[in-house]
């Protein structure tokens, strides 16, 4: 992690928990998948840390903003109202910016795309699609049920699983299982992650693709069990101006395990054309 890399973090609005990490002039908008729904919404100190070497490579040429959902999710909360969210977070301070949704993020991020395709100069769906596999329901299922009962480790604990692979997709899971009990998940507002897993369940935006603008890059894994490679040919398929990159032989963690050639391929794409530059400072 470069010494010089700046970075901050607070509430946008008091709603928004957020990082900042960079002073680039372009602007990047990370929005996190549902692993978001699962701390107490107060990015600490190690907190901004991780974000800075999650997003390092990003940072001389961007301004990266990871901004989190608010706390109190509304039982009746959808992808769709999440994406009205995130085009006030761009309207009102961020202003226009590429776009990376991660998992749930990403089908966040194609909606927002869709109902606000001025204020997006790129689209990167990572890790997502238009809808979960429906080979993945019965696992989202469980985790729903594991979220009703508040069952933080367990499901921390087969995320892992889902995410990892090798030696880490047995090791994971085993250690957050054992010592990691000593520091579980602490959600701000257990109903968040119930509506989270049900927001994602339901969602389905096959019909919907062709409505989205912005250039987008589909990239994921082909052994992802939630948007495994046929949901990300499919999804690159319905939209009008796409390209697709495929990790083989990785799972649904492929933006960690093999983050080298992730990022690599997620900054080509936004550097293939110049994105806008911020007219207006973001907060600080």
């Amino acid at each position: 992690m470069s010494l010089t890399t700046t970075s901050a973090r607070g509430h946008l609005a008091g709603t928004y928990p957020y990082v900042r990490v960079g002073d680039g002039p372009k602007t990047l908008l990370v929005i996190p998948g549902i692993g978001d729904a699962m701390f107490d919404g107060e990015y600490g100190r190690a907190g901004e840390l991780l974000a800075r070497r999650q997003f390092e490579r990003f940072a001389d040429d961007y301004t990266v903003f990871l901004v989190s959902r608010p706390r109190g999710l509304d039982e009746d909360d959808s992808i769709e109202s999440m994406a009205e969210d995130y085009a006030r977070v761009l309207e009102s301070w961020v202003g226009p910016a590429s776009v990376l949704g991660l998992s749930m993020g990403g089908l966040i991020a194609q909606e927002l795309a869709r109902k606000r395709p001025s204020m997006v100069d790129k689209l990167v769906v990572g890790v997502s699609g238009c809808r979960v596999a429906a080979d993945s329901q019965p696992l989202l299922r469980r985790l729903h049920g594991l979220a009703l009962g508040e069952e933080w480790v367990e499901i921390r604990s087969e995320l892992l699983e889902a995410m990892h692979t090798g030696v880490r997709r047995k090791l994971f899971p085993l250690a957050s299982r054992t010592v990691g009990r000593l520091r579980p998940p602490t959600p701000a507002e257990p109903r968040d992650v119930v509506v989270s897993f049900e927001a994602v369940r339901e969602y389905d935006g096959t019909d919907r693709l062709g409505g989205i603008e912005p250039r987008t890059l589909v990239i994921g894994a082909d052994e992802d069990p939630f948007f495994p490679e046929s949901i990300l040919r499919e999804t690159h398929a319905g939209l009008p101006d796409s390209q697709l990159a495929l990790f083989t032989g990785a799972r649904h963690g492929v933006f960690l395990e093999r983050k080298d050639g992730f990022d690599t391929s997620v900054k080509r794409f936004l550097e293939r054309e110049t994105a806008r530059v911020r007219q207006q400072p973001g907060p600080r």
